[in-house]
């Protein structure tokens, strides 16, 4: 091999190298998606982090990808679990410094207030701990047309949450379900709760399942929200258990639904 043929060969080889994820020159898993596919995904709210971590094994049993919404501050037991949680796939989102209603704050105050004092010393924080938080959650779903169009200056995708009504089945409210298709074009994307799933009417494993089926059929995207994971109620806190998590998981798997993460959603 003459030089001029050994100078290209090793440009070329450090060119694919640094356009690549890692030096093995695959994709990260938490990158790896198609948004023509509808699909599932799975968030969780607060600082449980304990939780969080604990359920790492169950979400790779699955090939589950999920994202989590902290809230406080990002400190060394926040870094700690971040660093497990992206270690296997998942992503991080802000849900504020102060767990405050985002519609009543920016009423009180002034959306420019509410970004400076909720919003942007936590992303401060999360930089300083090498993450860029793509999406925010809204603390107990307080949002309206006010607060979205301040926050989507900031996030790409925001999410709020929403009830089924009494005798109502979860599948038949469209507000729900995104064809994947269009998914870029909704900033902020309505969730379903499954804390103490299936023990409540909304959240039956019927209600789930009938969702994720037409999530299916559809190629439609929907997302499920939680806070806690834990076998039994705890003292405090909304929980959902890891035999629940297993019946949805292996449903979605069943159906071929893929798991999207929040930075996933383009």
């Amino acid at each position: 091999m003459n030089r001029k043929h050994f100078v290209f060969v090793v440009v070329a080889v450090l060119a694919a190298t640094c356009s690549s994820p890692d030096a093995s020159g695959e994709e990260p898993r938490s990158s790896v998606f198609d948004v023509d596919r509808g699909g599932v995904v799975m968030t969780f709210d607060d600082r449980n982090f304990d939780d969080w971590v604990n359920a790492i094994e169950l979400f790779d049993r699955f090939g589950v990808n999920a994202t989590f919404f902290i809230s406080g501050k990002i400190d060394e037991q926040a870094v700690e679990a971040i660093g497990q949680l992206r270690s296997h796939g998942h992503a991080i989102g802000s849900h504020s410094v102060h767990h405050l209603k985002a519609v009543e704050y920016c009423q009180d105050h002034s959306p420019a207030v509410f970004l400076r004092n909720e919003i942007h010393p936590q992303l401060e924080a999360f930089q300083a701990a090498g993450v860029t938080p793509t999406s925010f959650a809204y603390p107990m779903s307080r949002n309206d047309a006010v607060t979205d169009e301040t926050l989507l200056t900031v996030f790409r995708h925001l999410r709020t949450g929403k009830n089924v009504a009494d005798g109502q089945r979860l599948c038949d409210v469209d507000a729900f379900f995104v064809p994947a298709s269009r998914i870029h074009q909704q900033g902020c994307l309505i969730a379903k709760g499954i804390d103490y799933a299936p023990t409540r009417p909304d959240r039956t494993f019927e209600q789930i399942d009938a969702a994720l089926i037409r999530a299916a059929e559809n190629n439609e995207i929907i997302v499920f929200y939680a806070h806690r994971i834990c076998a039994t109620k705890p003292d405090g806190g909304h929980f959902v258990t890891p035999e629940a998590l297993t019946q949805i998981f292996s449903k979605a798997k069943e159906l071929n639904l893929p798991f999207y993460t929040f930075d996933q959603l383009p």
